[in-house]
C-alpha cells in the first residue's frame, strides 16, 4: 500500500474500531519481506476482542485487502496475485 492509502485506512480503523484504542500500530516496508514491491504492510499490535477482530475485516475487506492473523497481531496488506 502506497502512504496516502495507509492513512485513510488508519483513518476510517481509527473511526470504526474504538475498541482498539491503545493498539500499536507499526508500517512494515513491503521490501523488506519482497525486494521488488514498494509501499507499507499494516502490522496492528492488540488485544482483540471478535467485536473488534469483525469490525477489522469488515474494513479490511471494504478495502480489497489482505488480513493475516497471527497470535498477537494482524498484518494488513495488499494481494500480490
Amino acid at each position: 500500500m502506497k502512504f496516502a492509502e495507509i492513512a485513510i485506512l488508519l483513518r476510517e480503523i481509527v473511526d470504526r474500531c474504538p475498541t482498539l484504542d491503545g493498539s500499536t500500530i507499526t508500517l512494515i516496508p513491503q521490501k523488506a519481506m519482497y525486494p521488488l514491491f514498494l509501499g507499507y504492510h499494516i502490522n496492528i499490535k492488540a488485544n482483540f476482542t471478535k467485536e473488534s477482530m469483525s469490525g477489522l475485516r469488515k474494513i479490511v475487506e471494504g478495502h480489497d485487502l489482505v488480513m493475516k492473523i497471527k497470535t498477537d497481531s494482524v498484518v494488513v496488506y495488499e494481494n500480490r496475485s
